[in-house]
């Protein structure tokens, strides 16, 4: 008995003191808030890729051929080969031999596009190929970059009639051999002017490899509306599939086609054109299939017009033709934010009640009006690039010469240096013009010679003396856009102290012609002035005027443009006087040589990753360099703030959280619900449920969402679905619309109206994201799941609660039957 009353008695206490430790510990971390976290969308699948990787040896088996042991280890991948259209697609590849240094003479490749029989592929006639840059042409060998044929340099090329170059009148008897080019429409010419330049052709006469063996390059894929003798994407005769086109990369080793070394000819350089037999037969071809370039809508349907920003256009164009099914076309007008949210509470006719914007409309704009809000788009505000390494011999990263750069990371100063042209490159006589009060020669003469972009940088430390951007490419006009990256400088103590006028670690300081701007303390700027009026005149005996900031450093029409420009690597400056031309005037000096491109464009994300380019690290304001990934995108669109108008989120640079990218743009459509025809209601309540529907699903065709953009988060969906109940509830004067004109009906349950103090009343659809909206069967939710985590505290609770209650029980036993042990 003593010994069954002792067991009882120790089971009790031990059970009491675990019940209580785990009923306090668990209670205690259930009720501590799980860490906050960007909320990531699961609504929409990933984009499914079309990129292919092809090893050389695919194709190309006989260890015996003249160029086996030089290519057999080379590998090329494509990242799109599917759905494109005029875009850029990016090419690298693996396992190739290393370019020679300075020109090309060895070891490179070759590419092109070419129209071909979807059966049998492209000949040589019919690839854009021969018009390469004059300065390049100069650093290769004979006839390597052109489409003429030696008359005894390959044994396996057969020199046929229909290669024989007419001779001339005057030397009848002179014999020279070519490939002509042959259009998709049959056209043939020996002069490849009567269809493409090298202005307008897409060629790479030759691009450099590492001597790890690697390589990148973005390469611009043509439609049948920018090549038309190449008809990419066009109709094909008896098929309902737009025409496909073709992808051509040729390998160059170190012997020419007879199989002489490339060191016998006088240059040490190979000659031969890629297109000759022997050359041809290494090459890698790849299949590329095209959008269709023909009108997608219907004819004779009714138009709907929309207007808006430019950070949504690429997806309301990929948008567009999956709409147009039913019976209404949507017209896209780009337009500026600020012109878009007056057009919608404009009373001109024609205007629309729908637009595009990042921040919501003022109070004093809105008035009387209902204006609904629907999130649209996530995406981001990005710097993108396309620089090579240009290396000085003695650089520690010499390896990487003439390939290109895979990192930049910039700062708000570094940014605010490059758009107030304090760089003396940026300046117009390298700030040496006219006025004197232009003269900023104590400053670095560019990016590569500033140390605070060289310590977070230091890559960049052996780039030749030559190389530097022309400037950073910027679109006219304002935006939102503009206005998040004022912002972003302003909330950076150390970027905003630059715009005030002081000077940096350095001594570097603000051009002059900037600090009237009073750019710090600006928060309504929402362009990019180029304030710097000086002048430079080369010599006063050339009879050429002085150019000017606009000629030096233009501005581009928009962030398109500023991104096809980077990939180009031609920032469009005019600074070549051209005595001929009529009148007389400055003329494009052209695209940087490949080996040497630095091109810095300030653009959005989807237009960077049309044009397959890279973007910048940007440092936020916690000090981190953050990529503009879309896990970044989303904490950046995380820690947006409340505006003004509930529901809509503003951007919040100053939020110092790691993770985030500083220049996120949340777009937002704004409706003037009651101004807006019963047909307006009916066309933008198709678009927003397309647009929050399966127009968030990321991939390349049509109607889906490119490249570039984040797929919506869930709540945001919600908020744009119950936006679209709020619309349809107002068609016939009633909802939203009914409180309005009589004030005898009060707002339905998913309408929020708020007072903006000025006798109006917007109404925002805020819905609470732990219910489903009342309107719609779809938006109903499940009780939230507790994750696995939460999961194990709550076992823990419900097993030491009893435990708890148990022990005092078991313990009393105990002392009972010790009693009943002491009386017997």
């Amino acid at each position: 008995m003593k010994s069954r009353a002792q067991l009882f008695t120790r089971l009790g206490n031990a059970a009491l003191v675990i019940g209580l430790v785990t009923s306090t510990v668990s209670a205690s971390l259930l009720l501590i808030p799980e860490p906050a976290r960007a909320e990531i969308s699961s609504a929409s699948p990933s984009a499914v890729s079309s990129a292919v990787t092809v090893p050389w040896t695919a194709s190309h088996t006989d260890p015996t051929s003249l160029d086996y042991d030089r290519f057999k280890d080379l590998s090329v991948s494509v990242s799109q080969t599917a759905n494109l259209t005029n875009q850029g697609i990016r090419i690298s590849w693996t396992g190739s031999k290393p370019t020679s240094p300075g020109q090309f003479a060895t070891d490179y490749l070759q590419i092109m596009q070419c129209w071909g029989e979807a059966s049998t592929g492209p000949t040589p006639q019919q690839c854009q190929w021969g018009a390469p840059n004059p300065v390049l042409n100069n650093l290769m060998g004979t006839k390597a970059s052109g489409r003429s044929l030696q008359a005894s340099g390959d044994p396996n090329q057969v020199l046929t009639d229909d290669l024989k170059i007419p001779p001339p009148l005057t030397n009848p008897n002179l014999r020279a051999w070519a490939f002509p080019f042959v259009s998709v429409k049959g056209e043939q010419s020996f002069d490849v002017a009567n269809f493409f330049s090298s202005q307008t052709s897409n060629e790479v006469s030759a691009v450099r490899t590492g001597l790890d063996g690697t390589g990148s390059i973005a390469f611009e894929t043509q439609t049948s509306l920018e090549a038309p003798h190449l008809g990419c994407g066009g109709a094909v005769a008896g098929s309902s599939n737009p025409r496909s086109c073709w992808l051509v990369i040729v390998p160059r080793g170190q012997t020419n086609a007879d199989g002489s070394p490339a060191s016998t000819d006088a240059s040490g350089r190979l000659v031969g054109s890629p297109l000759s037999a022997t050359i041809w037969a290494n090459r890698i071809v790849v299949k590329l299939q095209f959008q269709s370039v023909a009108t997608s809508c219907p004819l004779g349907n009714a138009e709907q017009r929309v207007v808006g920003a430019e950070v949504v256009s690429e997806a309301v164009t990929s948008w567009q033709p999956a709409l147009c099914n039913d019976t209404t076309t949507f017209g896209f007008s780009q337009i500026g934010d600020s012109e878009a949210r007056t057009q919608i509470v404009s009373d001109v006719a024609g205007g629309s009640k729908l637009g595009f914007f990042a921040d919501p409309l003022p109070s004093s704009l809105v008035g009387s009006k209902k204006i609904v809000y629907a999130p649209v788009s996530q995406s981001a505000i990005v710097v993108a690039y396309s620089i090579d390494y240009d290396l000085i011999s003695t650089a520690a990263n010499y390896a990487s010469n003439g390939t290109e750069v895979g990192s930049l990371t910039l700062n708000a100063r570094l940014v605010a240096k490059l758009l107030t042209q304090s760089y003396r490159y940026d300046v117009p006589g390298g700030g040496n013009g006219v006025p004197a009060s232009s003269v900023i020669t104590a400053n670095p003469r560019s990016i590569l010679n500033d140390p605070e972009f060289l310590a977070l940088n230091p890559q960049f430390a052996g780039f030749t003396s030559l190389s530097a951007p022309e400037g950073l490419m910027v679109a006219l006009g304002s935006s939102d856009a503009n206005a998040h990256v004022w912002s972003w400088l302003r909330s950076d103590p150390i970027a905003n102290s630059f715009l005030a006028g002081d000077a940096d670690d350095w001594g570097m300081t603000i051009n002059p012609q900037y600090k009237s701007l009073a750019l710090s303390g600006s928060a309504t700027t929402d362009s990019f002035p180029k304030a710097d009026l000086s002048t430079y005149q080369a010599s006063p005996d050339v009879p050429a005027p002085g150019f000017g900031t606009l000629n030096m450093r233009p501005y581009m029409n928009d962030m398109h443009e500023a991104a096809y420009r980077a990939l180009k690597a031609d920032a469009n400056v005019k600074i070549v006087w051209d005595e001929f031309k009529a009148p007389p005037a400055f003329v494009a000096a052209g695209a940087q040589l490949p080996g040497h491109h630095f091109s810095l464009a300030l653009t959005d994300s989807a237009s960077a990753a049309r044009y397959g380019l890279r973007t910048a690290k940007l440092v936020n304001a916690a000090g981190q360099g953050v990529a503009p990934t879309d896990a970044a995108i989303l904490a950046g669109i995380s820690v947006m703030k409340d505006s003004d108008v509930p529901g809509v989120k503003v951007v919040d640079p100053s939020a110092r959280t790691l993770g985030v990218y500083p220049l996120p743009m949340l777009t937002y459509a704004g409706v003037n619900a009651c101004d807006a025809t019963a047909k307006q209601i009916a066309d933008y309540t198709n678009l927003l449920g397309f647009a929050s529907g399966a127009g968030q699903v990321a991939g390349d065709a049509k109607g889906q969402l490119p490249r570039g953009y984040v797929p919506l988060t869930d709540s945001f969906l919600k908020q744009a679905k119950t936006s679209v109940a709020t619309l349809k509830s107002s068609v016939g004067r009633k909802g939203i619309c009914a409180v309005a004109e009589t004030g005898a009906s009060g707002p339905t349950p998913s309408e929020t109206p708020t007072d903006l103090g000025t006798g109006g009343t917007t109404v925002i659809p805020t819905p609470d994201p732990e219910q489903g909206s009342s309107n719609s069967g779809a938006d109903k939710t499940t009780d939230q799941q507790l994750p696995p985590s939460r999961l194990s505290l709550a076992a823990a609770l419900a097993l030491g609660i009893p435990t708890m209650i148990a022990g005092p029980f078991l313990t009393r036993r105990g002392r009972r039957l010790a009693s009943l042990e002491d009386i017997g």
